[in-house]
Parts: C-alpha cells; structure tokens; sequence
C-alpha cells in the first residue's frame, strides 16, 4: 500500500501549483506594462497600514469601463449591521477602484446593478437568485453571480445569512482588486471549517510573546473608549473570512474574566460583530483561587464547578455573542487540572459545561510542554487515552508539528488519532522561529505541505486538512487557530511582506485547497498592484523564501537551533547550537535525532503503520526530515552523493547568498512599487542579509569545529571566543581567550586581533594552526574604568584565507566595572552562593542594615536568584515585585551609583530608581540577554552620610538588580 509520502521530497505539488476550484484566478484582462510604468516617485507614498484592503482605481480604461457599467450601482434592500458592514465595504472599495463615488441605494437603475442581500432581506435577491439554492451553503456561505433579468445586468452577491454577504462582498472586491472579470461571474463558496481563529499572544500591559510588529493594539488603558483602529482590524479579519479572535496570550493573568476588563471586551466585541468576528478570551485555570480566593481550582471540587457557570453568566450578560474560552493548561508552568490529579478532559469539560447553555465553547491546547526529552512524545501520550471523554463542545487544538512551530518538522502525529474528539489544528503566523519581522520566509508552503500530509490513520486520503475540517471524523467543531502577527506598528505586521503569512493563513482557514502560488499571486495583486512585473517578482519571492530561510537556518531537519525558550522579543531569533544541544544531538561523530521505533525515543510508533515504516527507514526517510528522525554520521550519503555535513555547509553558504539575490530582485520594482514601502523592505532584506550570514558562519563554524570535516568547495579559518560573556575590569589588562580554528588544508600561521571601542586598548597575537586543528591564545585588552557595556569581536588574519567573520562566537558580549579599590562600594548583587567578581562584595537579601554598616537593606528585603548563565556579575541578580531601599554610606564629596540591571534569559521589566524618595531614573523594558547600566547622581554632602536607593517596577512587575557600584566623582 502506498504511503502517500515521496522519499525525495514531502513537498507536494499542490503545496505551490495551481489548484482547481472556484477561486482559481485567471490572467488579468489587461494592465500596465512594465515599460509603461510610472517613476516611483509619481506613486503615492504608502505605509502599508491598508494591508490588503487597498483600493488604487483601475488602470487600464477598457476594463475600468467594464467594471463601471457592472458595479458602478450598488442595491441593498435591507439586512441588519453585517450587511450594512458590507454595503459600506463596497461602497468604500468601489468608489476608489472605480473612481466614481458608490453609494448604496435601494432600487435598481435601468442599466442593472450590483445587488447585495439575503432572500429575507431584498425581494430584489428573491427575484435574482433561487433561494432554495443558499440552503446548503450555510450562514456563511454566499453566491456571486451574473443574472441577466428583463433585460437588465446584475451581479448578485446572495446568501442565506448576512454574514454570507459580507464574506461575498469582499469577494467581489478581490475580484476586482486582481482585475478579474465579473460580466460572466458564477461563484458559489462556502468555508471548508466552521472556526476559522485569530489568536492574538498580547499581554495586558501591551507587550505581546512573540510579537514583533510594535506593541498591542488592543489599549486596555483607553477601552471602552473605541479607536477606528478596532474597526479596520475587524474588516481586515472579515475580508478573509476570520469569524473569531482570542484577544488575550495562551499565557495569561485571570484579570480578564472579571471588571474593568468585561466592561473593556463587551465595547470591542460590539467592533468585532459588526464584521462577523466573534470574541473569545483565554482564560487562567486558577481563575477562581485568583479572583475570588477558593481553595483550589480543582474542576471535581463544588465550589470551583459553581464557580465557572456564574462567571460564564455574568461574561454572557455582557457580551451575549460571547464565543468561549482558549485555555492553555499544565504546560510550561500554567495551571490546570494535572495538579489536582485529573485530566485534561475533565478541565475542559468543567469550562466546556459553563459555556454551553449559551452556546459557546472550549479551545483546550494539546501543547503540553513539561521537559525537552519527552516533548515529541508528551501531546500524543496525554490526550489519545481521553479520546471520547471530552464535551461535545470542547475542541483539542493541535499546533501543525509535535515541537513548537520549527521550520521544519513532521505534521503532529495527534490529526487523526482522535476519532471521537473534536480537533483543530493552530498555526503560527507571527515567525517565532523563522526570522521574526526581519526576514522573509512566506509559511504558506510550510502550512499546505502539513495539511496535505495524508496521516493514513482511517485510510488514504485522510490528509491533515480533511481531519481539521471534519470530512474523515464526525466532529461538531472543528478548524483553524493562528497565532497573530498584528501589533500596533503602522503597517500592523513590522515589515510589509510579512502581512501576506496573515493573508495566506486567512485564505487556507476558508479554503485549504487554494495553493501557495494562488495565494501569493493574489496578496501581490492586491498590495502591490497587478503589475505584470511586480507579480511575477514578488510572488516568487514569498515562494522561494522558506526554502531559503530553511537552508541557511536548519537544513535536513536539523531542528530547534535558536536561543533557549523566554518570554523576549529577541528570543528563538539567533543562532545558538551550543546551547541547543539537546535537540540536534550533534557530537564529534554526527548529528541529528535519533526518533525511530527501533533504536531511537520510539516517536515513529505514533504515526501509522506505513508512514512509520518509511520514517524509520534510513534508505526512504524524506530527506528534509533525516535529521528529525534519525543520528548519522556526518559523513552519511544524501540522494545527490552529498554527505550530509557537505549539504549542511553547501545549504548554508547558498541560501546565505540567495538572500543577496533577493534583495536584488526587489530593488528591480524601484519604478513599480512606491518609494516608502520600497524602501521599508529594502531596508527589512538589509536586515535580513547581516542576520543569514550570522547564521552562515555560526552554524558552519559550530559544525566544523564539531565534525573536523573539511568542505570540499571551500576553506575558511574560523575564531572562537569562549566564554562569550565576559567580566573585565575597566583599567586594568584583561586576557581574552581565542580559539583559532583551521578549516583549510595546510597549516596557517595567523594574525588575531580585537575589535575595540575608541578609549579601549588591545593588544595582537600570533599562532599557527594545523589544518583542521585549533589553538587558544590570550589576547590583552585594557577598557576605560567607567561601567560599560559592549561587545568584542575577534578578528582572523591570514593571507588571503577568507574568515568566516559573522560567526557569532567570534563576539564576546562584555559587561566592564571599575575594579573595587576604585569604589566607595562595589556590590555584586545575588545569592550568597552564587560566584561574586575579584574584590567586589557580596549583596544577598540577608544584606541587612545594622548601626555601623557601609551598605544594607531598610525594610523590604528582596529575593535573589542565579541563572547561571552568562558572567559572573550578569549570571545572578536580587529581585522583587515590592519595593525595596539599598541604604550607602557615603564619603564626603559628590558620588554616582552606577546599577546594572538586566536577565540572562528572559525580558527584564522596568526598573525605578528613587533617591530619599526622588525619582531619578526609570529604564526601559528590556529584551532577554540585554542588560543596562542606570547612572544615578546621589549627590554632595559630609562624610558618613547616608543615602537611601529604592527599588522598584511598574506594579505587578518585578525589579532586577545585578550590580551597584558608587564611584566618588572626580
């Protein structure tokens, strides 16, 4: 019996050819011709805040007059806020395509009309469009039709329901948006699934996991006061046929199910209704211990079942089209029902039973992460043995692969191995993992090869998307969940290309059929115009760039490379193999995950009985998954003769250099594509170009230094510095070590040398390597004495040999501080345990104040905690959410405390800095790894005075301080 999966390449033909199907395009009538084109300049500056939703008159005069005489009349005859929302959406898109002002009416003119509406609503429908015909589309399905009638021309937009018009009136404006042709339209469409889900990760204080596009857009501090912003959020969800949102992060406080925010949700979701979106909330599982002080939040317990129902009534009261609830539960720290001794299906259907008098339901998350050995695994094991038990209206959401949204890995082995359990599958728009808002990397590729993956489980043909949409299980609620990339940035995604993942996913929740090249074709069409040039270049970029970004991140499967998971911007976006070990598996013999049933962790057992044979198969294995599946030697032959540390190098060089290409490529439309968003994204490939060559060089040189396998097309010498985080002390020399690696054929001698800082000393050394051999030496440096922060980079010279100088392990990050005979205090601040800098002293929570005491705490004592990552000062820190007073003494004459604040791992909140009740200093937010020195004046005085420094954040949040030093000004 055939698998359904090929060896060479689990990349369908469908995944990016032209699919059949009602909303195939066809090639525009006409347009401008490239040579015709307008100068930039003469293009309207845009800030790409319209998305999709743009509406440039049509260019071309023949089809313009075609559309006029089609559309130039709009007719609606009555409905309620959602046709009315459509009427005003095409009243608004087809005044600035046609370029004559459209306005509804209720009569048709003479000539005929666009005609908008419902059966019930417009006898206008009644006459054009067979009623009984919209009965088996739905509520939200719709027709899109050319009627000729008693000699008239109408082009009809019908549906049973009002939010089947909506739905067919952005249609209509596609159409025309794409310059397709309506004389002869006949389109009939109803969504694949019934949820179709925005999830957004924002925080209440603004900030969002995950996002880099700004902050949030939702102003918790202003709502209920509405901003227009909500509304044309809304539209943009409608116009791809987005019928939910979950508004707050999977990792959430409990403020959101009680007041101000109910009063805050019930004015957003009156915006959200009148495009067919409908709210839901992410709810805290402890939300009754936090909110209303129970015991427990154990769903057996019968003040916590009592609990749910009255706080579902009260949401209810307020928002009565209320959707229900996403929970994330016993996964990552999160509370849920495994801490009482119960199951994930009890939890839901405790939430489950709130919501279903009033019709609304339970997203319950399946990413259950507790340790990275068993993550794979863990989903698969916690919820196949509750299929069956969970409420009708409860749905188990299934990220697309068994890790955390990868670049690459297998579709999760859960689609279809819950029968009896309603499922949907979630998505993640915003790039985590693939490069964030600085490189493009278009995922609809990505998403169609897991929703074409045939998993086999109730025979052939039962492909993930088939499963997600209810067509192989009975299931009552099923579809989509995406996870955002909106924020509050002008253009709402950070960089423009990057709103086409919002589109695509948007396009593939209604219609999984649609293929990445219709859906790039169409986003190109309508945001940068029909262009034949322009389409052509930038559709081929979306569809060449995850292939690109794949190359030159994590080829073969290689897997989770980025930095250890936190809750930063700056997280999963850099290269760091060494810290990621435990994904890889890489060592001096081979790299990869050894996942087989017969030697491996036993992952392959999850997946059929054919798909498993053919993953444990190292001779049929698809390649792009070897390294997910299985350890080889390095030296292991691919299907092309390459060994596969020869495809990792040849991978990493190529798509490093085909990112040059790319920006080459969109710097051609200079003429084609206005000079703000030409520029923007210019700007953005820049960006991207600095980051692939970190990523080039780092992963080259780590696999190298690893393996000792020479490239067969390449030499390179390569610097390491270790450890990267570095302590040194500011007038004083300091030694760095640096490791020269040798990755030519013969011995060098070679130069090296430090990249300081203007005020900074340095010194040179010199050393021979063996070929494929290394050397450590020590290189001086001497800073200013002044706290400081900077980064290092050592710097390779041999002949003409080329260095591979964007290795991020040539950078030591290093953080300076005055050595402690300079200081009136030097304080490194932690755990008594943990290691504390040359001469400085220990500042610990038991750091008291007493009579006679140089330093200490007044009141308030803090907690500490050590990372263990980084240097010694940055590695621990103290911290508290209250706050807290560091009383110095002081010798006469002026003084300057310098604090160093930051984290090692995760983001760092504000820190506020008040002197004898003064505010003097209040840092930013910072990301995780990024640390500040906050220089705080304490003034002239005696000797023996003292002065009192408190700590504190922003409520809720907590303060960090890793050092304090007090310098006597000179």
């Amino acid at each position: 019996m055939s698998s359904g999966i090929r060896r060479r390449s689990i990349l369908s033909a469908a995944a990016l050819g032209t699919a059949a199907g009602s909303l195939a395009l066809s090639a525009p009538t006409a347009h401008a011709s490239h040579g015709s084109a307008p100068s930039a300049a003469a293009l309207p500056a845009e800030d790409g805040y319209g998305l999709w939703l743009r509406y440039p008159q049509v260019e071309d005069a023949g089809l313009l007059d075609r559309y006029r005489a089609a559309l130039g009349t709009l007719v609606r005859q009555g409905g309620g806020p959602l046709q009315r929302s459509a009427a005003d959406e095409l009243a608004r898109g087809l005044t600035g395509l046609l370029g004559t002002r459209v306005v509804p009416r209720t009569t048709a003119a003479a000539k005929g009309a666009l005609v908008v509406g419902t059966p019930t609503s417009s006898a206008l429908v009644r006459e054009l469009v067979d009623p009984d015909g919209l009965e088996e589309l739905g509520a939200e399905g719709y027709v899109i039709r050319a009627v000729r009638k008693h000699g008239r021309d109408h082009v009809v937009v019908a549906a049973l329901a009002d939010r089947g018009v909506l739905y067919g009136a952005f249609h209509l404006l596609r159409l025309v948006q794409t310059r397709q042709p309506v004389e002869h339209v006949d389109l009939t469409e109803f969504p694949a699934a019934p949820l179709r889900v925005a999830d957004h990760w924002d925080n209440p204080d603004g900030s969002i996991e995950r996002g880099y596009a700004g902050r949030s857009f939702f102003d918790w501090d202003e709502l209920p006061r509405l901003d227009d912003r909500y509304t044309d959020y809304a539209r943009a969800l409608a116009s791809l046929g987005i019928n939910g949102a979950v508004i707050n992060n999977v990792n959430t406080p409990a403020d959101y199910l009680a007041e101000p925010f109910l009063t805050k949700l019930a004015a957003l979701a009156g915006v959200l209704r009148r495009y067919g979106v409908t709210l839901y909330v992410t709810a805290n599982f402890a939300a009754p211990m936090v909110l209303d002080g129970l015991a427990t939040a154990d769903p057996f317990d019968a003040e916590v079942r009592a609990w749910w129902p009255r706080k579902a009534a009260e949401i209810y009261d307020r928002i009565e089209d209320f959707g229900g609830f996403l929970v994330k539960a016993n996964s990552e720290g999160r509370p849920g029902p495994l801490d009482y001794g119960r199951t994930h299906a009890d939890g839901a259907n405790l939430l489950a039973d709130a919501v279903r008098p009033y019709g609304g339901i339970v997203m319950w998350r399946a990413f259950v992460h507790d340790t990275d050995a068993g993550w794979d695994r863990q989903a698969y094991a916690d919820f196949t043995p509750l299929d069956g038990k969970f409420a009708a209206n409860a749905v188990v959401q299934i990220k697309n692969g068994p890790i955390d949204f990868q670049v690459r890995e297998p579709a999760h082995p859960l689609f279809g191995s819950l029968p009896r359990t309603n499922s949907m599958i979630e998505l993640q728009v915003t790039q985590e993992y693939t490069g964030h808002a600085t490189h493009l990397c278009y995922l609809v590729p990505q998403w169609k090869e897991v929703l074409d993956f045939d998993t086999l489980k109730a025979g052939e043909g039962s492909t993930v998307a088939r499963v997600v949409t209810g067509r192989v299980h009975a299931y009552t609620h099923h579809g989509f969940a995406g996870v955002m990339n909106f924020g509050d940035d002008r253009n709402w995604t950070g960089s423009h290309l990057a709103a086409a993942n919002t589109h695509g996913y948007g396009r593939l929740a209604w219609d999984p059929g649609l293929s990445a090249r219709e859906l790039a074709d169409e986003w190109t069409r309508m945001t940068f115009g029909n262009d034949p040039h322009v389409v052509t270049t930038v559709s081929a970029l979306l569809l060449d760039s995850w292939r690109t970004y794949e190359d030159y991140t994590s080829p073969l499967g290689t897997g989770y490379l980025t930095h250890p998971p936190d809750g930063s911007v700056t997280g999963h976006l850099d290269p760091s193999p060494t810290t990621t070990g435990q994904f890889h598996k890489s060592d001096r013999d081979g790299i990869g995950y050894d996942r087989t049933a017969t030697t491996g962790n036993g992952y392959t057992k999850l997946y059929a009985p054919a798909t498993q044979a053919l993953y444990d198969s190292l001779d049929d294995c698809p390649e792009e998954l070897l390294l997910f599946l299985h350890h080889v030697p390095y030296t292991h032959r691919l299907d092309n003769g390459r060994t596969v540390i020869q495809h990792i190098y040849d991978t990493h060089f190529s798509g490093a250099a085909r990112v040059t290409e790319m920006s080459g490529r969109w710097d051609g439309l200079r003429r084609l594509v206005d000079r703000r968003r030409l520029a923007e994204v210019h700007h953005r490939f820049a960006q991207q170009l600095t980051s692939a060559d970190q990523w080039r060089d780092t992963l080259v040189a780590y696999w190298f230094e690893l393996s000792r396998v020479l490239d067969e097309d390449r030499s390179w010498l390569q610097a390491v510095v270790a450890p990267a985080d570095t302590a040194l002390l500011g007038g004083e020399r300091n030694e760095l070590p640096v490791q020269v690696v040798n990755a030519t054929g013969s011995g060098l001698r070679t130069e090296i040398t430090l990249d300081v800082p203007e005020g900074w000393q340095s010194g040179d050394a010199t050393t021979y390597v063996d070929s494929r051999e290394d050397e450590t030496v020590k290189v001086a440096v001497v800073p200013p004495p002044a706290p400081a922060l900077t980064t290092l980079h050592a710097r390779l010279s041999s002949g003409s040999v080329p260095v591979l100088d964007a290795s991020l392990r040539s950078l030591a990050r290093t953080v300076v501080l005055p050595p402690a005979a300079r200081c009136v205090h030097a304080l490194d601040a932690g755990p008594a345990s943990a290691p504390v800098l040359k001469d400085y002293t220990r500042l610990t929570p038991a750091s008291v104040w007493a009579e006679g005491s140089a330093f200490g705490w007044v009141g308030n004592t803090p907690d500490a905690t050590d990372t263990g990552l980084f240097d010694v000062v940055r590695r621990d820190y103290v911290r508290d959410s209250a706050p807290a007073v560091l009383r110095l003494k002081l010798p006469a004459g002026p003084c300057t405390a310098h604090l160093l604040t930051g984290d090692p791992n995760t983001l760092n909140r504000t820190l506020i800095v008040r002197v004898d009740g003064v505010e003097k200093a209040r840092t930013p937010q910072l990301d995780g790894r990024e640390f500040t020195w906050v220089e705080i004046p304490l003034g002239d005085g005696p000797a023996g005075r003292e002065v009192d420094v408190e700590l504190s954040a922003k409520q809720g949040q907590t303060w960090h301080l890793s050092a304090c030093v007090v310098l006597a000004d000179a």
